[in-house]
């Protein structure tokens, strides 16, 4: 039986009665190659004698390349499937060839090269600030970046004709056109890295350049083996894996040629993708990345990788909500139906819960012992009874049954929140002496002794009032299940031999030190993804403090596949105003992101009011969904507001436009029609097109989300809510439509 190898191009994104074509003829090659009525056809004077042709129906061929071992049976490389005369285009003038420099495998137009830019722009003149000389700038952009023609040629293996038009752009858009154009993803990875500067040394370890220069196996030299098996072997290459995969089932095969974008990302992964999925780490690792960086993608192929790695091992995927937990198992199950999701704590397979109901798992499994270990943590045991409540609630209600007198920026419910969360609870502190003594790193507001003892009575009532009603929170239910499962550490065998943590930069204390005890220290005991930029709940966390450790193992992705490098420079310019720091308390940058795709700068929709606001985005949503010449989908667009007033708002006015939307409360949609969900609803989504509504000064930043916020915190707050911006404005795969009334957000100065 032949195998089967499909390849990732541009414009193969076929109708559903397309691909159940070219499913029922890849499903007969790889049964039987010789079957007549695929009429597989070599080309007559093609550039490469291995091209054929097969018929997928009366109007459509599909192109392949046939390549024959002496140790297996046929490999077909399948290149698409096109309209008769393109595919027989494309089949006579492509070679499938081994870079020679390199050792990717690689599609090669034989006649006539891809065509870069083939003359100099006119000078462009930036603006100047002001009392500045205009600056104009002329020649190569990558002469001025300093590299040079040999570099690409010799040692990126780049083509020579390619590497001559490079040469002639004078703009870094220039490059990144030349990027997107380009079919063999290698060759646009390498060329995205020269547009941002990257050092050639850089590019070369991100596309693994240097697997070509590992030995041969011993059983066979390289002198000893035909073309086509060379040109098998280098389809293993990590960077061809971007592009090629071979398939192994019927199942395989449906599950990419229907997946779309999902079946691109579990498919073909970059070179640095998959080797941190499957890389081995004596302990805790830290995966960083902007939005859209493939950090989740990671995350679920290094799940697969771990359930396969033992006897039936225990894995834990964990997330910050229970909408993305819910959104992890569903393409979980999708990247491979094969692995086994587990439906309790401490049973083989993987579990996939949101931190809270993980939290709650572990309360579960601990039974009456869980209320013994509330000792530890609140001075008091709990009763197995006692309801969950959510972290925020009871403060507002402490605060005034304490008559505690302390100033306005710290008597209000977002102070003791987070006091609780980022110093009482980890410390487990019981009483007011232990409070006293406590020291409180990374707390901005600095408290005297008068001022914490008033501090702790409004704890004291919080904690009493929680005990008479038969409450607990969620974070002290992370915290006790900590306790429990370090007590039991020395005794018992751990309910989870490895934990993947997903949107950890919103993880508290508490959940950081439930993940820790819930497994055991060792290799590959900890895999955590991501992103100090979208931090929009809770405070900054040092992971250190917290027994994980993960000085020299972390790394950082920096290219972006799902947003266009003009939306990614906006929401790069959200993220310019502030001061981030990291899991290890060091400066976080964006320098070095850069996306795979261009499009359409973001545009403004300014208006002078709400009324304006509405019908201007009735009219562009309406605009988009009847263009005669390019109809969008209508579930794929989002329009995101700030606050849930703001989006039932948006559906009721929007209906009374004529446009019915549908209002999301959580991260899944089945919606036909355009979606309408608050900003921090959008985390972990994605769409076509989106509207940013009411970026207007006064409502983002939210003035309630800054309300009565001390001063030392205030720049906290303003930097989740810029976070919050940057979010919803990488949601956005296509065109990003920024609305305001009056004068626009701050945020976007």
């Amino acid at each position: 039986m032949p195998q089967i190898v499909m390849t990732k191009l541009k414009n193969q994104d076929h109708e559903k009665a397309i691909k159940a074509k070219i499913m029922n003829f890849l499903t007969k090659l790889a049964d039987d190659d010789t079957t007549s009525g695929l009429h597989i056809e070599p080309m007559a004077h093609a550039a490469d004698a291995r091209a054929r042709t097969g018929r997928v129906d009366l109007a459509l061929r599909a192109v392949l390349y046939r390549l024959d071992t002496s140790d297996s049976e046929r490999v077909y490389v399948y290149a698409g499937t096109w309209p008769h005369d393109v595919a027989i285009e494309r089949a006579r003038t492509r070679r499938l060839q081994v870079n020679p420099i390199n050792g990717i495998a690689e599609l090669v137009e034989a006649t006539a090269p891809v065509a870069p830019p083939s003359a100099y722009q006119a000078p462009a003149v930036t603006e100047p600030s002001v009392g500045a000389e205009p600056v104009v700038e002329t020649g190569s952009y990558l002469e001025r970046l300093g590299y040079t023609h040999v570099q690409l040629t010799d040692e990126l293996g780049l083509p020579e004709a390619l590497t001559t038009g490079l040469f002639r752009a004078s703009t870094e858009d220039e490059v990144f056109g030349v990027a997107e154009s380009l079919e063999n993803q290698w060759q646009s990875m390498a060329v995205l890295g020269l547009a941002v500067g990257d050092p050639i040394e850089k590019i070369r370890a991100e596309l693994d350049l240097t697997a070509n220069e590992a030995e041969q196996p011993a059983e066979q030299t390289e002198a000893e083996r035909t073309e086509d098996e060379l040109i098998v072997t280098s389809l293993q290459h990590p960077a061809s894996q971007m592009q090629f995969t071979m398939i192994d089932n019927d199942d395989e095969l449906r599950r990419v040629i229907d997946g779309g974008d999902f079946g691109a990302w579990r498919v073909f992964l970059h070179p640095e993708q998959r080797k941190y999925a499957s890389a081995n780490y004596n302990g805790p690792f830290r995966l960083s990345g902007g939005a859209g960086t493939g950090k989740t993608v990671v995350l679920l192929h290094r799940a697969c990788r771990l359930a396969k790695s033992g006897v039936d091992p225990r894995i834990v995927l964990t997330t910050f909500t229970k909408a993305l937990a819910g959104n992890l198992q569903r393409d979980l199950e999708r990247l491979d139906p094969d692995v086994h999701v587990a439906d309790e704590l401490g049973a083989g397979g993987v579990l996939v819960r949101g931190i809270d109901s993980l939290a709650s798992a572990v309360r579960s499994t601990a039974g009456e012992a869980f209320n013994v270990a509330a000792l530890a943590v609140l001075g008091a045991s709990v009763e197995s009874s006692a309801r969950v409540r959510g972290t925020s609630d009871g403060w507002r209600d402490a605060i005034e049954d304490s008559d505690a007198v302390l100033p306005d920026t710290i008597l209000n419910p977002s102070f003791f929140e987070a006091e609780y969360l980022q110093v009482i609870l980890p410390n487990r502190l019981s009483s007011k002496d232990d409070y006293l003594a406590i020291k409180r790193p990374g707390r901005g507001v600095g408290l005297n002794r008068k001022n914490r003892a008033a501090v702790w009575s409004v704890v004291d009532t919080y904690r009493r009032s929680a005990r008479l009603m038969g409450d607990i929170s969620y974070a002290e239910i992370a915290e006790i299940g900590a306790v429990w499962l370090e007590q039991r550490a020395a005794t018992s065998v751990p309910l989870a031999d490895h934990i993947l943590i997903d949107e950890g930069q919103d993880f508290s204390p508490s959940h950081w030190k439930l993940a820790r005890a819930l497994v055991r220290p060792g290799p590959n005991d900890m895999f955590l993804a991501e992103d100090t930029h979208q931090r929009i709940y809770g405070q900054h966390v040092v992971l250190s403090r917290y027994g994980i450790k993960i000085t020299g193992r972390s790394r950082r992705l920096t290219l972006n596949y799902r947003t266009t490098e003009q939306n990614l420079a906006f929401a790069l310019r959200i993220l310019g105003g502030g001061e981030y720091v990291d899991a290890e308390n060091q400066a976080e940058t964006a320098a070095g992101y850069r996306s795979s795709r261009i499009g359409p700068v973001p545009t403004p929709l300014p208006a002078k009011d709400d009324a304006e606001q509405f019908a201007n985005i009735a009219e562009l949503v309406k605009g988009w969904l009847n263009d005669p010449a390019a109809p969008v989908r209508p579930e794929t667009i989002a329009i995101l507001a700030r606050s849930n007033s703001q989006a039932k708002k948006l559906q009721d006015v929007l209906g009374q436009h004529g446009l019915p939307v549908t209002l999301l409360t959580s991260a899944h949609s089945k919606s036909k029609n355009p979606v309408v969900l608050t900003m921090h609803t959008a985390k972990g989504m994605e769409f076509s097109r989106v509207i940013l509504f009411d970026v207007s000064e006064g409502s983002i930043p939210n003035k309630w989300a800054l309300h009565n916020v001390a001063p030392e915190e205030l720049s906290d707050a303003l930097l989740r809510e810029r976070s919050l911006l940057y979010v919803a404005a990488t949601r956005a795969r296509d065109a990003l439509v920024v609305s305001w009334k009056g004068n626009p957000s701050a945020l976007l100065a």
